[in-house]
C-alpha cells in the first residue's frame, strides 16, 4: 500500500481525518497568530525594554529545547491522548498573561505556555504525517501549510479592534482560549491507526536516533529548512520599520500580499511539486528569493513594495511546502513523524536564531547588511539543495 498510515483509499489526502487534524493545526497557529500585539503589550508594561525581545522569543526557545526532547515519544496511536491534555492545559494559561506584570513573572507565563504547546503541535505533527500518501507528499504538505498561513492573514487586522472591544489584550488571550474548546467535539473523527502504519508506533532507542540522523540527506534538509526560516524572520520582524522608513504608507501590504501569494501557490500548484524534482524546484525558489532579498532595498514607493510581496510570497509558496516534502521523502518509513517534528524544530529555531542574529546584524551595520546576509545565504543554500540524495525508491513513484 502507497501510503505512510493505513488508508482506505490509497493515494487520497482529504480524508475526514486528515481535514480534522488540519482544523486542529489552524487553531494552534491561531494561538501563535494572536500574538502580533504582545510587543504592544509589553510596553504597556513596567518591564525594562531591553527584555521585551527576550519575552517574545523565549516561548520559541522553549519549543526548540523541548522538541526533540519529546519527538519521540509521540507517535499516531497516542496522539489523540496528548491533543486532549494539551487542549485543555493551554485553556487555563491563556489566563496567565493577565496577572504577569513584571519580566520574571512573564518568563514564567512564556514558559509553561510554550511547554504545554509543543505537547500539541508535536502530537498534531506526529499523527498527521500517519495520514499522507508518500505519493501525494509536497501537496499534502502545501495544503498544511495553508493552515499554518491562513491565521497569520486573518487574525493580525482583528486584534486591534478585538483589543478595543474586550478592554486589553490580555482580555484577548483569554477570550482566544475558547478556540481550543472547540477540538475536543473533534476529538473522535481522530482514530488510532491500525497494524504497521510505516510510520513510528514506539519510543526510539537512542541507536535508532542516531541512524536517523547519520543519513547526510536527512541532516542538509533540515539545515536547509532552518536557513530559509532564520532568513524569512528577518522580513518578517523587520520590514514594517524599514518600510515605515522609506516612506511605505503601509508596509503591512507586503505581508498580506505575500502570504496570500503563499497560500494560492500552495493550494494551486501543490500536485505539480509532487511531479517534479524537488530538489531543483527548492534550488530555483532559493535562487528567486536570493535575488528578492536586495529587491527590499531598491524599491520605492508603495506599489512597488508591496508587488514585491508578491514576488517574495511565491518563492516561499513554492519552497516551504517542497523543502516539507523534501523531509518526507529522504526520511525512512519509521522516521517520518520524528523528522518532520524535526523540521518543526527547524522552524521555531529559525523564528528564534533570525531574530537574534538579524537584530545584531541591523544594529551595528544597517538594513543593507541584513538582507545582504539573507540574500547570500538562499543562494548557498540553493546550491546545497542540490547536494540531497533521494532513495531510488521514491524517486521511481
Amino acid at each position: 500500500m502507497s501510503a505512510v498510515g493505513e488508508l482506505k483509499n490509497p493515494g487520497k489526502i482529504l480524508t475526514p481525518e486528515f481535514l480534522v487534524l488540519n482544523a486542529v493545526l489552524f487553531i494552534s497557529y491561531c494561538n501563535v497568530a494572536v500574538f502580533f500585539e504582545f510587543h504592544k503589550h509589553l510596553a504597556a508594561l513596567p518591564i525594562a525594554p531591553g527584555w521585551h525581545g527576550i519575552l517574545i522569543a523565549f516561548f520559541s526557545l522553549v519549543v526548540l529545547a523541548l522538541r526533540p526532547v519529546i519527538s519521540p515519544f509521540f507517535t499516531p496511536a497516542n496522539a489523540r491522548f496528548w491533543l486532549a491534555v494539551s487542549s485543555a492545559g493551554l485553556v487555563p494559561v491563556m489566563f496567565l498573561y493577565g496577572p504577569a506584570r513584571d519580566a520574571w513573572n512573564m518568563a514564567l507565563v512564556r514558559g509553561i505556555h510554550g511547554a504545554v504547546y509543543v505537547v500539541m503541535v508535536t502530537a498534531l505533527t506526529s499523527r498527521i504525517v500517519a495520514c499522507i500518501p508518500k505519493d501525494r507528499s509536497a501537496q499534502a504538505f502545501g495544503l498544511i501549510s495553508v493552515m499554518t498561513l491562513f491565521p497569520y492573514a486573518v487574525v493580525p487586522p482583528l486584534l486591534e479592534p478585538l483589543t478595543r472591544w474586550a478592554g486589553g489584550f490580555s482580555r484577548v488571550l483569554e477570550l482566544s482560549s475558547l478556540l481550543f474548546l472547540l477540538v475536543f467535539p473533534l476529538l473522535p473523527v481522530i482514530k488510532k491507526p491500525e497494524g504497521d502504519t510505516g510510520a513510528s508506533t514506539g519510543k526510539f532507542h537512542s541507536s535508532d536516533l542516531w541512524e536517523n540522523l547519520r543519513d547526510p540527506s536527512v541532516i542538509l534538509v533540515l539545515l536547509l529548512s532552518l536557513l530559509i526560516w532564520t532568513t524569512f524572520t528577518p522580513v518578517f520582524y523587520f520590514l514594517k520599520d524599514y518600510g515605515r522608513g522609506i516612506g511605505i504608507s503601509n508596509p503591512g501590504w507586503f505581508f498580506t500580499l505575500s502570504t496570500f501569494t503563499e497560500i494560492g501557490v500552495r493550494l494551486f500548484a501543490g500536485s505539480f511539486f509532487d511531479r517534479m524534482d524537488k530538489r531543483k524546484l527548492l534550488a530555483f525558489s532559493m535562487v528567486w528569493l536570493g535575488l528578492g532579498y536586495p529587491a527590499i532595498l531598491c524599491f520605492r514607493g508603495d506599489i512597488p513594495f508591496s508587488l514585491l510581496g508578491l514576488y517574495m510570497g511565491l518563492g516561499w509558496g513554492v519552497a516551504l511546502p517542497v523543502l516539507s516534502g523534501l523531509v518526507f521523502d529522504v526520511s525512512a518509513p519509521r522516521f517520518k513523524a520524528l523528522n518532520t517534528n524535526l523540521s518543526m524544530v527547524m522552524f521555531q529555531g529559525g523564528f528564534f536564531l533570525g531574530p537574534l542574529a538579524g537584530g545584531a546584524v541591523l544594529v551595528h551595520w544597517g538594513y543593507p547588511a541584513l538582507y545582504s546576509v539573507c540574500a547570500f545565504l538562499q543562494i548557498a543554500g540553493a546550491a546545497a539543495a542540490l547536494m540531497v540524495a533521494i532513495p531510488s525508491s521514491v524517486q521511481r513513484e
